[in-house]
């Protein structure tokens, strides 16, 4: 299956579930989790060529071609993310409702654990997207031109 076959059905789940809101809007309509980070995880692994992790693989969701381990994020419309345990690297992306998604981050794990907060009730860590994009821009500065 393609990814632009995957993708369409995708917009067109989201197309229901605003439909939903419309119809009855006392509700959230927003249980598409799984659905969500399922396609997370699988258009990340096809656009970054990664190698999804075997079933139960602790804190991480794929590797990449040199085995660094990956955790993989998908936001569609909250403020944070959460996250338990830890890998090499950090994927997060933001996916609209017409299911085109946009890195949010990707990179080193260790400047998300230190940016995030930690909660012990929930037992995991928490970062909000606007630092997400924040340490992507302090990360990954290009160049500047050469004179």
């Amino acid at each position: 299956m393609s990814v632009e076959a995957v993708k369409h059905i995708i917009a067109t789940v989201f197309s229901a579930q605003n439909a939903l809101r419309e119809l009855a809007p006392e509700f959230k309509w927003a249980g598409m989790g799984n659905l969500l980070w399922d396609y997370g995880e699988y258009v990340c692994i096809k656009k970054y060529g990664l190698t999804k992790a075997t079933a139960g693989a602790d804190g991480y969701d794929a590797r990449t071609a040199d085995g660094k381990s990956v955790q993989i994020k998908t936001n569609h419309a909250a403020s944070m993310i959460g996250y338990r345990g830890e890998a090499d690297l950090m994927l997060v992306i933001h996916v609209d409702d017409s299911g085109e998604f946009e890195e949010i981050y990707y990179g080193d794990f260790a400047p998300v654990k230190n940016a995030s907060n930690f909660s012990k009730r929930d037992n995991k860590s928490t970062i909000t997207i606007s630092k997400l994009r924040k340490l992507k821009q302090e990360l990954y500065v290009p160049e500047s031109p050469r004179r």
